[in-house]
């Protein structure tokens, strides 16, 4: 698929499924915001490392503000404390539905409207 004219931003691009994500992007000719916490920690050429803590509504919106050519999102940052619901330490619950359920969310709701902005981009 021809990617040339998509722009995304990849939360949790640093490693992992985040990282091979940015890197097909990459591959197909999309421009990547690459998206981590420490962005000195993105090693992908020709990607723009983005700072983003989706768990930071602050740092969310900053990054919106930066990233304003978007036209996909790929929600992929996460966290996994293997924490049980029942007797698990409410600590890793919280950082567990911060990041998959509350960070998520704020992402969807900052980049929605860039991305409604930048209209449907044909490949």
């Amino acid at each position: 698929m021809d990617m040339t004219k998509q722009v995304a931003v990849v939360s949790g691009a640093n490693r992992g499924l985040g990282k091979e994500l940015a890197l097909e992007l990459l591959a197909r000719g999309a421009k990547v915001y690459a998206g981590a916490r420490n962005p000195e920690s993105i090693h992908l050429p020709g990607a723009i490392p983005l700072q983003l803590d989706i768990t930071d509504p602050e740092s969310v919106k900053a990054a919106a503000e930066i990233a304003v050519d978007a036209t996909l999102l790929v929600n992929n940052a996460g966290s996994s404390t293997g924490a049980s619901l029942l007797t698990g330490e409410l600590h890793d619950i919280h950082l567990e539905f911060n990041t998959h359920v509350f960070g998520t969310l704020s992402m969807m709701r900052a980049f929605a409207p860039v991305i409604e902005n930048n209209g449907e981009v044909q490949s």
